[in-house]
């Protein structure tokens, strides 16, 4: 998948991370977790993944670069792979190909502009590319967090827990019927 495009009145693409790309990723995840810990205070919120680990998720191809015009303005990863601690019976059809949602951010600089929207509609499209029936995240329970959010882009909450003392909600999209 080169890139997926969102032609709405902006165009937004969204396209795998190349190695380049990486400084870019992390200073974009920085920005985000720094508007996050200034707003909401320190949290699991305000810590960003290593240039080493980003470099790791580009060559697995799970690393992704949202580009509004020629901009890179935010950043996600998007897996088949399940994540270990997400239960199968908290989903409406546990048994179907899922892509899972991570490390969602889009540059402070470019938020309340329908970029992170138009976003996960790439993300669902993509995951759509990848055979998944549904797209699973998670999100960060109360003020800091992003629920209502997913939620406004049609993801249902299907489960709230912590994990690692992390209040997290979980939600789901199911994608068969189509963008």
């Amino acid at each position: 998948m080169a890139s997926i495009e969102d032609n709405r009145s902006r165009m937004i693409r969204l396209r795998r991370a190349a190695a380049g790309d990486v400084p870019t990723v992390h200073a974009i995840l920085a920005a985000a977790a720094e508007d996050l810990a200034a707003r909401f205070g320190p949290g699991h919120w305000s810590t960003v993944s290593s240039i080493e680990a980003l470099r790791n998720y580009a060559s697995d191809g799970v690393l992704f670069v949202v580009v509004a015009g020629v901009a890179a303005v935010g950043t996600l990863r998007l897996t088949d792979s399940k994540i270990g601690f997400y239960h199968n019976e908290w989903f409406a059809h546990p048994g179907d190909d899922a892509a899972y949602l991570l490390d969602m951010a889009i540059n402070p600089d470019s938020q309340r502009r329908g970029i992170g929207r138009r976003s996960m509609a790439l993300a669902e499209d993509a995951a759509r590319l990848l055979g998944s029936k549904a797209l699973r995240l998670d999100a960060y329970e109360g003020r800091a967090g992003a629920g209502e959010f997913y939620r406004k882009c049609g993801y249902s909450l299907v489960h709230k827990s912590a994990f690692r003392g992390v209040a997290l909600e979980y939600f789901e999209k199911l994608l068969t019927d189509g963008p």
